[in-house]
């Protein structure tokens, strides 16, 4: 069986554990266009103007046997080159932070009855503000954009477990699902 996992790490898990009871002034993201997502990165500014990235890059890992691109998350507290190169739209906020808490999805195939991969990945991050929340979700797996949501339950927006596997050989089985680990 193969296992991969391609999750938020420990040292990015407490980069934002760190956050919690701080103020998040705003956070800049990609002009709108079509959707509400931004491309590759997303700044996320706190009190005293401390910024951090949320970035997305596609890396080429085994994708269930094959070769792909997949977009990989960070988060971070340096800028990469490429926040020098973004023409960003501010989102002001102003509220203190709740709670963070990490949609982490588990994706499992199955081949003659026998596991063949078992697959961990960060697919969203839903910041709590009280009475309301902003979520960034990684829609797709080979997607590079960041969508974002804003309002209440968001984890309700985010693309369906249901999705994965669907219209693959029927001789192999898949099984998706989510568990939000609370920060």
């Amino acid at each position: 069986m193969k296992s991969i996992d391609i999750r938020l790490n420990e040292k990015e898990e407490k980069l934002m554990k760190d956050l919690i009871g701080k103020r998040l002034q705003s956070y800049l993201h990609d002009e709108f266009k079509f959707t509400p997502s931004s491309s590759q990165a997303i700044q996320i500014v706190m009190e005293e103007d401390k910024p951090y990235y949320l970035y997305s890059f596609a890396e080429l890992q085994d994708y269930f046997g094959v070769q792909e691109d997949v977009a990989v998350w960070s988060f971070q507290d340096k800028p990469l080159p490429i926040i020098e190169k973004k023409n960003f739209i501010k989102t002001p906020v102003g509220e203190i932070i709740q709670n963070i808490v990490l949609v982490q999805e588990n994706q499992r195939v199955y081949s003659e009855n026998k596991q063949t991969y078992d697959v961990w990945l960060t697919r969203g991050i839903i910041i709590d503000l009280g009475d309301h929340q902003i979520a960034f979700e990684k829609d797709v797996w080979f997607s590079e954009e960041i969508i974002i949501h804003k309002g209440y339950n968001l984890e309700t927006l985010f693309s369906s477990v249901d999705n994965f596997g669907k219209d693959w050989d029927e001789s192999v089985r898949t099984e998706c699902s989510r568990i939000n680990k609370s920060l």
